[in-house]
């Protein structure tokens, strides 16, 4: 296995240190994970195909995703995986073994009963709008993020009185004067109005563009209902995210 392919796998759900404790799972020999962020805002679902062979009817608990990607760090390009399963119980992972032929790496697991899984997405409301994330917009997006200095800082989706178009705000505040930036948006054809504003964590949209940088032109999708998707497929990666909306404070 390259070492790569995990170090990504990570990159898409650890998302800058925002998950940590997840549940590896093999699906079909994918290597798959859901979670969700502390805030419960986020919602992550990552798979890498055929990546999961060197185990089957466990689950690896992974407590500390953060150790686990530094202790990658000093193993070579192609590396070997395996688990070691407790004797006394088949179903209990309790290391997982990495090693490259000159370094072994070994990763206390955690008990499946240890991690909290996420809720499942019971249902999905109906989009209604979509927007095209162009290199352009990411640049824009992130150098407002920067700007703002507040890593809980939202982005809200509102109509432009002075456009007369949707915008893109960070700083937004619904009744009183704030210091913002609005970015101006492409989107699909008919998809391209809200009713009235609505704000998702910025943060964790600047981390799963970041994370999943090598698809171009990627699609954020929004209901009014609360709710925004936006997913990626490139190399084997299938990346699957939900942000869940925010009510702005004024």
């Amino acid at each position: 296995m390259e070492k790569k392919n995990i170090e990504t796998f990570i990159k898409k759900y650890h998302l800058g240190g925002s998950i940590e404790g997840v549940l590896w799972k093999n699906e079909n020999d994918d290597l798959s994970v859901t979670a969700m962020t502390s805030d419960r805002k986020l919602f992550a679902s990552i798979q890498l195909e055929k990546a999961a062979t060197f185990f089957k009817d466990v689950v690896i608990g992974i407590p500390d995703t953060n150790k686990l990607k530094r202790m990658l760090v000093p193993l070579s390009d192609n590396i070997a995986v395996s688990l070691d399963i407790d004797e006394n119980d088949k179903t209990r992972v309790r290391q997982l073994l990495i090693e490259d032929g000159k370094l072994d790496v070994n990763y206390v697991a955690a008990g499946a009963d240890v991690i909290d899984p996420p809720p499942t997405m019971k249902s999905v409301p109906p989009f209604t709008v979509e927007i095209v994330l162009t290199p352009e917009f990411i640049n824009q997006f992130n150098g407002s993020f920067s700007a703002a200095e507040d890593k809980d800082a939202l982005f809200t989706l509102v109509m432009s009185k002075k456009r007369q178009k949707l915008d893109m705000v960070v700083g937004y505040k619904q009744k009183n004067l704030s210091d913002r930036i609005a970015i101006s948006l492409t989107t699909n054809t008919g998809k391209d109005t809200v009713k009235a504003p609505i704000s998702f964590n910025a943060k964790h949209l600047k981390e799963i563009i970041a994370a999943n940088s090598e698809v171009a032109n990627p699609v954020l999708s929004v209901s009014e209902a609360g709710l925004a998707s936006i997913s990626f497929a490139a190399d084997g990666f299938k990346s699957q995210y939900y942000l869940v909306k925010i009510d702005v404070e004024d």
